[in-house]
This record gives structure tokens, C-alpha cells and sequence, in this order.
């Protein structure tokens, strides 16, 4: 997957560097905002200001926000779809820890992204069925193997079955599988 065009910070006067900074922060901190302070109108917008901002901004800029913004309940769409596309490094703070998102952002991620994405959506928390599915019809044996090793993510019939099949050939699958709550 292709980052956004970014500028180098030596292209940047420091000044300008510094300017850039502190309105990433500024938009950031408007986005996190509580529902009492802002609607949800005025919040979309300045996502869309920020996602326009980050298009541009150094990998280590768009970290900072996404860090920044991992723990909100509630995340312009656009912005989440810009964050968990990009650098593992940026997305695996939103796709860690980030309770806004939906089992459609979290598809859209794994389709969209490469397996180190993947790998970091197989070991969030609470996965669905769904998720878990989408995760495994990739065929990526490290990626499987990560879903098998999170007891929290919830496997459907179909997809133990799935496993179990690729498991003849993956032999590295067969423990972890055997260890499944869903094979009891």
C-alpha cells in the first residue's frame, strides 16, 4: 500500500514545520472534543480539515494524531478510513485500541491494507465473526495463526471448518486451533 504524498520535514522552513504541527494538534484536539461541546456537523468538518492536513504531513506527524485520537468513542469517517490505511506505524494505534470503530472499518482495513494491517486487526480485542471471517479468507498462515491465538475473537462455525481444512496443509495451524474454545 502507497502512504499519502508527504513532504519531508528538511523541504519545510522549521517555522512552517512548527505551524504545521500546532494545527495538526489544534484540529486533533477539536476532533476530540465531547458531544457536549461540539455537534456533530462541526466535528465531520474538522475531520475533513484534518484528513486534508495529514495527506500531507510526515509519517511521524500523522502517528501523533492517530495516537491522539485512538481512545475517542466517536471518529469521523473519513478520518478513520485515511488512519487505518496508512503505515502500520500510524494505523496500529487506532486499530489497537480505537472503540469507535465498526466491523466495516475493520474490513475495509483488512481489504484495503497489507497483511501487517491484518496481522494488527487479528489481534484487536473482541473480533466478530464477521471480521474473523473476512481475517481468513486472506489464506495468510500468520495471520490465521494470530486470529487462533486471540481468545477473544469469535470464530463461526464455518470458519473453524475453513481451518480445519487449511490445517492439513499448514501444520503450524494445528495447535493453536486445537486450543480454541470453539472446537469444545
Amino acid at each position: 500500500m502507497s502512504s499519502p504524498a508527504v513532504s519531508s520535514d528538511a523541504d519545510v522552513p522549521p517555522a512552517a514545520s512548527k505551524a504545521r504541527q500546532t494545527l495538526l494538534r489544534r484540529l486533533a484536539d477539536v476532533v476530540c472534543l465531547p458531544a457536549s461541546r461540539i455537534n456533530a456537523f462541526e466535528r465531520a468538518v474538522t475531520g475533513d480539515l484534518l484528513v486534508e492536513m495529514l495527506r500531507l504531513a510526515p509519517v511521524e506527524e500523522r502517528r501523533r494524531v492517530a495516537v491522539r485520537l485512538a481512545p475517542l468513542a466517536e471518529l469521523p469517517n473519513s478520518l478513520a478510513r485515511l488512519l487505518l490505511r496508512d503505515e502500520p506505524s500510524v494505523a496500529a494505534a487506532l486499530i489497537e485500541q480505537c472503540a469507535a470503530l465498526t466491523d466495516v472499518d475493520l474490513i475495509g482495513c483488512a481489504r484495503d491494507a497489507e497483511i501487517e494491517h491484518r496481522l494488527l486487526i487479528a489481534a484487536r480485542r473482541g473480533l466478530s465473526e464477521v471480521v474473523t471471517e473476512t481475517l481468513l479468507s486472506f489464506g495468510e498462515d500468520a495471520v490465521i495463526e494470530a486470529v487462533l491465538k486471540n481468545n477473544s475473537a469469535r470464530l463461526s462455525q464455518g470458519a473453524v471448518e475453513g481451518v480445519v481444512a487449511l490445517s492439513r496443509q499448514s501444520k503450524g495451524l494445528c495447535a493453536p486451533l486445537l486450543r480454541r474454545p470453539e472446537l469444545r
